[in-house]
């Protein structure tokens, strides 16, 4: 009973839905306020390659993507 216990609460996480942020406007937003690549991450103390990876879609990091997007917009 352990076994299945286990395997059904397994099953039930793996198949929840998560809401993952858009990211398909960070760069645009960037570009567009003309704040450079190296003033963001200085702002969010990581380094740029971080920025530059979560841009991209290469890095996953909500909480980083919230914040990067709230600053964008009020940069």
């Amino acid at each position: 009973m352990l076994k299945r216990g286990i395997v059904r609460e397994v099953f039930r996480l793996l198949t929840i839905t998560v809401e993952v942020p858009d990211i398909s406007g960070l760069r645009p937003a960037l570009q567009a306020r003309h704040i450079t690549l190296a003033r963001a991450p200085r702002h969010f103390q990581v380094w740029p390659a971080t920025i530059s990876q979560l841009e991209f879609g290469r890095r996953c990091n909500d909480d980083l993507a919230n914040n990067y997007r709230k600053w964008l917009l009020t940069a």
